[in-house]
C-alpha cells in the first residue's frame, strides 16, 4: 500500500477468533469456576449506545449521549471437555443458573439484592503462537435469559445481558 508516494508504516491486519483456540470460563463471585473447551461455534456480543439528536425547527442542532445500554451475549458451541474447580462436576447451565451442582455459587454483582450474575471470559491463544497476542475478554456480571441445548448435537446456546456497557479486553505479547 503506497500513501502520497510513500511505503505506508502499517496495514490493517484482521484476524478471526476460533473458539477451538479459546477457553470459555464461567467464573463466579468467589473462587468456583469452570472451564469448557470449545469445539466449533461463536461468542458474539454487542455493545450499543444511545445517542440523542434534538432539532432546531427542523434542523439538525444538539446531540448528546442517552441511557447506558447493557452489553447482549450469545454463544452457540460445540463443547468438548469440561473441568471445574466447584464441588462436583456442574454443567454449563448449572454454572449459568446456579442450580444442581453450582447450587452454592456466588454472584458476580456485590448487591445481594440483584438477579445471580457470573463473569464469562475468552483466552484466546493463537496457534502457532507466533501469530498473535494472547487476548482474555472479560463479559462481566452476565445474566441469562435464554439458554438451549441439543443433546444429539452436543451443542449448548445461551443468551443474555451483561451489567456493563463494554467488556474488558486485554491483550498481551506471546513469548516466542
Amino acid at each position: 500500500m503506497r500513501l502520497n508516494n510513500a511505503l505506508a508504516v502499517w496495514s490493517p491486519v484482521f484476524a478471526q477468533i476460533d473458539l477451538k483456540n479459546a477457553t470459555l470460563k464461567i467464573k463466579d463471585g468467589g473462587t468456583n469456576e469452570m472451564e469448557v473447551t470449545l469445539g466449533e461455534g461463536n461468542l458474539v456480543y454487542t455493545e450499543r449506545q444511545n445517542v440523542e439528536y434534538t432539532l432546531d425547527r427542523g434542523t439538525l442542532d444538539e446531540v448528546r449521549l442517552g441511557d447506558e445500554v447493557p452489553v447482549e451475549v450469545r454463544m452457540d458451541a460445540v463443547w468438548e471437555y469440561i473441568t471445574s474447580r466447584a464441588g462436583g462436576t456442574p454443567t454449563i447451565k448449572d454454572a449459568i443458573q446456579r442450580r444442581g451442582q453450582a447450587a452454592s455459587w456466588t454472584s458476580t454483582d456485590a448487591d445481594a439484592c440483584r438477579p445471580y450474575a457470573v463473569d464469562i471470559e475468552v483466552t484466546y491463544e493463537p496457534v502457532p503462537g507466533n501469530c498473535g497476542d494472547k487476548e482474555v475478554i472479560t463479559l462481566s456480571d452476565f445474566r441469562w435469559e435464554q439458554a438451549d441445548q441439543d443433546l444429539r448435537a452436543g451443542t449448548i446456546a445461551f443468551s443474555g445481558r451483561c451489567n456493563v456497557t463494554s467488556p474488558t479486553v486485554v491483550r498481551s505479547a506471546q513469548s516466542y
